[in-house]
């Protein structure tokens, strides 16, 4: 299962500019779950998979980061997404490894 319950978003640069707008933007739409967000329901990720099996909600996730990063912030690109597991609670914790076009 992917815990989203311990991630939080903190110190919000709303003044950031380039790499940093990014990671900013980034942050808040992967910790934002898709349908909350009145007149854009389609931002953030959807979390249905979130109790189906490991492996299938690792790809599904994986899925999920890549095109929404395509779709809301084109300035990036997912190269890879990396999980860190607790085996003995099944809780995953996703880390997104992006590159950055500026130009």
């Amino acid at each position: 299962m992917i815990d989203y319950q311990e991630v939080t978003i903190q110190n919000i640069n709303f003044s950031a500019i380039g790499a940093q707008e990014i990671y900013e933007n980034l942050r808040i739409l992967y910790t934002t779950p898709e349908g909350s967000i009145p007149f854009d329901r389609e931002f953030g990720i959807n979390m249905a998979f979130l109790d189906q099996p490991t492996q299938i909600a690792q790809g599904r996730l994986i899925v999920e980061y890549t095109e929404k990063t395509k779709r809301f912030e084109p300035r990036a690109v997912v190269q890879e997404v990396l999980f860190d597991q607790d085996e003995q609670t099944g809780h995953l914790q996703p880390k997104v490894v992006i590159a950055i076009d500026l130009e």
